[in-house]
């Protein structure tokens, strides 16, 4: 129950105090949804990138349980900074007696392309810093302009990929969850028909199944996240895959039920999906960890699967 209380504190803290740079959320269609050096101020004086590293070293040494309420609510503002990776990473990297690099980081995965902003110091799945690339790839769709794809492939699941997973499904909890909360109340207040569009059975439905979609998901997805210690690929695997999927769902039902209005620059329901979609991809999409969770189970056997998921 503590961890809950703790939890809760660490989101609303979280959104409180970035919701005067809400700007950094918004903006034309063209461009990539980027942060100015105000907003990465305020996730330093929330403590966020260190939030996970014991007090002696500088941290807030919160537990994996209360972190997961913070990365949630960046989730939940489409937050495009790198305060979530910049949490994990630097904790990733204390965990293996590596030093922690100051200042926002990234992990740079061989095959991807990596939002790679100019203050941004990058690790490999190995934990070294990584020479940025010369020139930039093609922005993408929520965050900093990309790096060109990395020369090499990444099949394996490292520690630092099933943790990053981890993280992105979280964020995409969030944004599911924050984008079906925009659309109820949207639906509410728009009239067809002479009544709400909330009274229509068929928009009711839709919206039911994807709120519960979407709150499965999160439960997999905090528990994966709270199990970053235990180096379970089982869970993240299933987190990331399960959120992908109700991601997708909601993303669907909010634009649907939105119409031409959640296709406006103005209208925030964009910075939402937006990062839905980008989350979706980064670090293995639900076709690549289903592959990787169905070889697993392959290599476990039947007699594993059972225990494997009442343990989980």
């Amino acid at each position: 129950m503590n961890g809950d209380i703790a939890g809760a504190a660490f989101a609303d803290a979280v959104r409180q105090a970035l919701a005067p740079h809400a700007d950094a959320y918004d903006g034309p269609a063209g461009r990539p949804l980027a942060w100015a050096d105000a907003h990465w101020q305020a996730v330093t004086a929330l403590g966020l990138p260190k939030l996970l590293l014991p007090e002696a070293q500088g941290g807030a040494g919160a537990a994996l349980a209360e972190g997961a309420a913070a990365v949630e609510a960046l989730g939940a503002l489409g937050d495009p900074s790198p305060a979530a990776d910049t949490a994990v990473l630097a904790w990733l990297l204390a965990r293996q007696g590596a030093p922690v690099l100051d200042g926002p980081l990234v992990l740079a995965e061989p095959g991807c392309r990596v939002p790679w902003p100019s203050n941004a110091c990058a690790v490999d799945p190995a934990g070294k810093p990584v020479a940025a690339p010369e020139g930039e790839g093609r922005p993408l769709l929520n965050g900093a302009p990309a790096s060109a794809p990395l020369p090499g492939a990444a099949d394996d699941v490292t520690p630092f990929r099933q943790a990053m997973a981890a993280v992105r499904a979280l964020q995409i909890a969030g944004a599911a969850g924050a984008a079906l909360e925009m659309t109820v109340g949207y639906v509410r207040e728009r009239r067809q028909f002479g009544r709400p569009l909330a009274r229509f059975q068929a928009v009711q439905q839709h919206i039911a199944v994807a709120a519960a979609e979407t709150a499965a998901a999160a439960q997999i997805a905090r528990a994966a996240f709270a199990a970053l210690d235990r180096d379970d690929p089982f869970l993240a695997a299933s987190a990331k895959i399960a959120t992908g999927r109700a991601g997708t769902i909601a993303a669907k039902a909010a634009h649907q039920f939105h119409g031409a209005m959640g296709f406006t620059a103005e209208y925030p329901l964009h910075r939402l999906t937006r990062a839905i979609w980008q989350w979706r991809e980064d670090f293995g999409n639900e076709d690549w960890w289903s592959r990787r969770l169905g070889q697993q189970v392959c290599r476990n056997g039947a007699d594993e699967l059972w225990p494997t998921l009442a343990d989980g």
